[in-house]
């Protein structure tokens, strides 16, 4: 039912050998903690070589198996679409092939299907509910690292669901980027003017933009996260505190979150909800806020506009709901998400 990471990569090596035209496969820098190779798709059709880039990543937790399926399910059917001229359909909401060609022509879409294939691999074979990396955490009887807290975004501020507790499922690793893993996510947004960007997830029904840490304001350039203290193991300690946005990224946020629901509910009526992070509950070092962080740290860096996709609803048992017995309905969700985050990259001035 779901594809392990040995069937992922070869469909990764498939796709690149039978279709160079439309795929260049990348192996990045670093291997697994466990020694896996990882891999990266680049998807693009047509000649223009000034285009802007989405980048999709699923599987960062190793139990939400739905999502780097649906990655990989979206690149073959952008392939059958661009190459036919024909629609793409998910329920109810149909695609028109002229919206396809635009993505995949204005766009260089990345794909990186798993981030964490020895998460994945240990959940298939192992523990079905496993969620972080597989590191051997020196010092502790706990092994693994929650690869969603491990960015360089106020890093070990122990702030909501973030932990320096190894044994915790939101253990945020000794440092900022510790893992090869993130540090392969980090390689694709250096070395890319990434422009858009969604870290699949599972389950909630949501779509996440920043902030995670504290709530957003408009109106106020002097908070910004660069002068608040990091690696400090203890909450953020700022009372009232609201880190501040740019009024006209607000809303972008804001805007292409509604479309994105909106796409969601065309495929089968689910309604997903569109929100900052915070108001699933505060978190710290997460990719989504980190990716559009970058640009604030250090000026000279590409914004990156970021999203998280919760997929899927809680169904009142966890494993259903992490990896359900039928994942088509909700693949059909996340994939329709993707492509509307995809059509709102390409229509970027």
């Amino acid at each position: 039912m779901y594809r392990t990471i040995e069937q992922l990569d070869a469909l990764t090596l498939n796709l690149a050998t039978r279709h160079p035209q439309y795929f260049t496969r990348t192996e990045l820098p670093e291997r697994s903690v466990e020694g896996r190779p990882v891999y990266a798709l680049r998807m693009r059709a047509g000649g223009a070589e000034d285009r802007r880039a989405l980048l999709l990543i699923g599987g960062t937790h190793a139990r939400e198996l739905m999502n780097p399926d649906a990655i990989i399910e979206l690149a073959v059917e952008l392939l059958a679409s661009h190459a036919n001229a024909t629609d793409v359909v998910y329920g109810g909401r149909t695609w028109p092939a002229g919206d396809v060609r635009r993505v995949l022509e204005t766009l260089d879409v990345w794909l990186l299907p798993c981030l964490n294939p020895d998460g994945r691999h240990y959940v298939m074979t192992d523990d079905d509910l496993w969620r972080k990396n597989r590191r051997d955490n020196s010092n502790s009887a706990c092994d693994g690292v929650d690869l969603n807290r491990n960015a360089a975004l106020l890093f070990g501020v122990a702030e909501g669901q973030t932990s320096c507790s190894p044994c915790s499922d939101v253990f945020c690793g000794p440092s900022a980027f510790s893992e090869p893993e993130t540090r392969n996510a980090k390689f694709l947004l250096d070395n890319n003017p990434i422009d858009c960007f969604a870290d699949v997830h599972s389950f909630s029904e949501l779509i996440l933009y920043p902030w995670g840490h504290a709530p957003t304001q408009t109106v106020d350039p002097s908070k910004r996260f660069t002068d608040l203290p990091t690696g400090t193991c203890r909450p953020l300690g700022r009372p009232g505190y609201e880190e501040y946005m740019p009024p006209q990224d607000l809303e972008f946020f804001e805007r292409v979150g509604r479309q994105i629901v909106d796409d969601i509910r065309a495929v089968r009526g689910r309604v997903y909800s569109s929100q900052t992070g915070i108001g699933l509950y505060p978190t710290t070092g997460t990719q989504s806020d980190y990716v559009y962080s970058r640009h604030i740290a250090d000026p000279s860096l590409h914004k990156t506009y970021g999203y998280t996709f919760e997929t899927g609803p809680s169904v009142g048992d966890v494993r259903e709901s992490f990896h359900p017995t039928d994942p088509e309905p909700v693949k059909r969700d996340a994939k329709s998400a993707m492509l509307a985050l995809a059509t709102a990259c390409a229509a970027l001035g």
